[in-house]
């Protein structure tokens, strides 16, 4: 098995160069503690990437790219040069596929593409983390919360929350776990291990609000099995690989030509009478390689023109959690939170009918939901003065693609 060395965010904005079980330097960017290694593998930040579970009703592996792309662009993470990849958590009788997938976000920093990388993963991939369960971490001042079945990461969040243990992570996560319970991504008595350096106060106060049996650990440590595989690479690297492979070519070709010149020169000196078909010869041979360089050329003008966007307003798990923000500490209960396509629907109880109106006059307050119009029907009355409300959110602009998640 190769050994690696490891560029890992730390839980400020640094990074850490862990070679064997320990860190061996620090620095602000990969770049900086990299060197002239071919051997590190950059972890990629929960910010900058989309790591997703789905199930898919077959198990022919070439189907699965068809299907995880269509997964991609529902979830609005598709477009031009898309990079992606996948692994199997598992197969359910020969009927159903359970994968893993990793998206790069389109938005990836330059700063961050080294191109003798050995490969890139993100950052829970390359840790060594429970079997099964949720994890709970601290990179570049965001929590991130990890969760695993049946040894496979099945889905990665950075919360948005404080980048603090505390109450409002706490709160996150529960509804995250909802979430995961929902999917079946979890089991339903999840152990949440934290890693990092927290305080006591925090640690209670955290354990206090949250719903799943929690254990502390000081520090993740490297999963050495982990082996980088060939498809998640940056725009950038792909591109510089590829010029760095004409190069050589290229390079190559010259020597060759040389070589062809130099023996066509003995030639002509050796041979008078053959120097017009020697010449005709060399220049019909060169006439075959500029189609090829015109081509390289015109490859490489068309990769710089692609800027593709990766939003992420219209997830159904961001969305929720925003809805829990503006929620009034008691009074209000959400009965149900649908989103179909990019509409969104809220129904629940309220105490009375202007508590009702308060959550529609604060959703619509929210700058989270600017790109909204909220609507709710007058709120039903019960005998106990209970209000029952239905309130709809649709996109103001008429362009936006339409999906599907529940």
């Amino acid at each position: 098995m190769a050994r690696y060395s490891y560029a890992l965010p730390d839980p400020e904005k640094g990074w850490n160069l862990w070679q064997g079980k320990s860190v061996a330097d620090h620095g602000r960017e990969p770049a900086e503690i990299a060197g002239k290694r071919s051997d590190l593998i950059i972890g990629v930040p929960a910010s900058m990437g989309t790591t997703f579970a789905i199930r898919v009703p077959t198990t022919d592996s070439e189907l699965f790219e068809d299907m995880i792309m269509a997964q991609i662009d529902k979830r609005g993470l598709g477009g031009e040069d898309t990079i992606f990849d996948y692994e199997i958590v598992s197969q359910d009788g020969g009927q159903e596929t359970l994968l893993s997938v990793n998206v790069l976000s389109h938005e990836f920093p330059e700063n961050l593409c080294l191109e003798n990388a050995a490969g890139y993963a993100p950052t829970a991939r390359i840790r060594e983390m429970p079997e099964d369960g949720l994890v709970l971490w601290k990179e570049h001042r965001r929590l991130v919360l990890a969760a695993r079945r049946d040894g496979c990461l099945a889905h990665v969040q950075a919360l948005s929350s404080a980048p603090e243990l505390g109450a409002a992570a706490a709160q996150e996560i529960n509804l995250s776990v909802l979430s995961l319970l929902a999917d079946r991504l979890i089991d339903e008595n999840p152990t949440l291990t934290v890693a990092g350096n927290f305080g006591t106060d925090d640690r209670q106060t955290f354990e206090a609000v949250v719903n799943v049996p929690v254990q502390f650990e000081n520090e993740l440590p490297i999963d050495r099995r982990f082996s980088p595989g060939t498809r998640y690479l940056p725009t950038n690297v792909t591109r510089a690989r590829a010029r760095r492979k004409a190069i050589r070519f290229w390079s190559f070709v010259s020597v060759v030509l040389l070589f062809l010149y130099t023996a066509a020169g003995i030639a002509i000196w050796k041979k008078s009478e053959t120097t017009e078909a020697q010449v005709a010869s060399l220049k019909k041979q060169i006439s075959i390689l500029e189609p090829d360089v015109e081509a390289i050329r015109a490859s490489e003008a068309r990769w710089s023109t692609l800027q593709p966007a990766f939003d992420l307003q219209f997830f159904p798990l961001v969305q929720l959690n925003e809805v829990t923000k503006v929620m009034p500490p008691s009074g209000v209960l959400v009965r149900e939170f649908r989103t179909e396509g990019t509409n969104v629907r809220i129904r629940g109880y309220a105490r009375d009918v202007q508590l009702a109106f308060n959550l529609q006059k604060d959703l619509e307050a929210n700058p989270a939901f600017s790109a909204y119009d909220w609507e709710m029907p007058r709120p039903s009355v019960d005998r106990n003065n209970t209000a029952t409300f239905d309130i709809r959110g649709t996109p103001k602009a008429k362009n936006q693609n339409a999906g599907s998640d529940s």
